[in-house]
């Protein structure tokens, strides 16, 4: 089994392979939850070449929501499969729609 990291470099390799208009139009049309899940994983050098590739509001929304994924209760299954989903959604000549339905809060410690 993949892990997080694994699935979040996964999806890092294929927005680099992926043209830079195009990139930028399907992460545009990336639910940012989505989005946040796996950059979650990501080092903060890792993000930044996502932030590029985007505008500034979208990169200002997803850093507010990367706080928020410090709540959150997410799988290396589930992140692997919102990172096969947004691989799919690059690759695609349509916007694929989001992938994430429900994220469950961190159990208190």
């Amino acid at each position: 089994m993949r892990t997080a990291r694994d699935a979040a470099a996964a999806f890092l390799e294929a927005l680099i392979a992926t043209p830079g208009q195009h990139a930028q139009n399907r992460l545009l049309n990336t639910a940012d939850r989505d989005l946040a899940a796996i950059l979650f994983h990501l080092q903060e050098e890792e993000r930044e070449s996502v932030y590029r590739v985007m505008g500034p509001a979208k990169s200002a929304r997803l850093r507010s929501e990367l706080i928020r994924m410090g709540h959150v209760r997410l799988d290396d299954e589930t992140v692997a499969r919102i990172s096969a989903h947004l691989v799919e959604h690059l690759g695609s000549d349509k916007p694929l729609g989001s992938a994430s339905r429900y994220f469950r809060p961190r159990k208190p410690r």
